[in-house]
């Protein structure tokens, strides 16, 4: 591994269509990174439960609009994700609790068990969902 820090960004339009766009992203960046296949995965997991949310409960109803922003860099020892909108989530968009059987609502308790560290913060001007996970060389 070297000292490099990668970086990417993009913005798009919170649509289901841009949400698949900006996984195809996530992954054509973390494919260039020295990373072992399965904390590869585990980051595409994480990034797509964070990217659907944001797309589907940021910007409620049919004519909203709004944007996703998708940030990814890389340290030395982990990749770091962060996905940013600027909507207001619905009070019905509360996640499931863990061991819930709930069929909706389970991204987040998803996005705990991919990746090391998830921290999601939520204020009047948007949310942030911050990801981390630990990497070791493909080998």
């Amino acid at each position: 591994m070297t000292d490099a820090v990668e970086f990417a960004r993009a913005v798009h339009p919170a649509r289901a269509d841009e949400a698949q766009r900006m996984r195809h992203e996530a992954r054509d960046w973390l494919a260039g990174l020295d990373i072992d296949q399965e904390s590869r995965e585990r980051v595409l997991t994480a990034v797509s439960e964070a990217v659907e949310n944001a797309c589907e409960h940021a910007y409620p109803g049919d004519d909203a609009e709004g944007t996703v922003e998708l940030t990814l860099w890389c340290e030395k020892d982990a990749v770091n994700v962060r996905v940013t909108d600027n909507g207001q989530w619905s009070e019905g968009s509360t996640p499931a609790a863990p061991g819930s059987h709930a069929r909706r609502g389970r991204g987040f308790v998803l996005m705990h068990r991919s990746v090391d560290s998830v921290a999601i913060r939520h204020t009047a001007g948007g949310t942030t969902v911050a990801l981390r996970q630990h990497r070791e060389p493909a080998g």
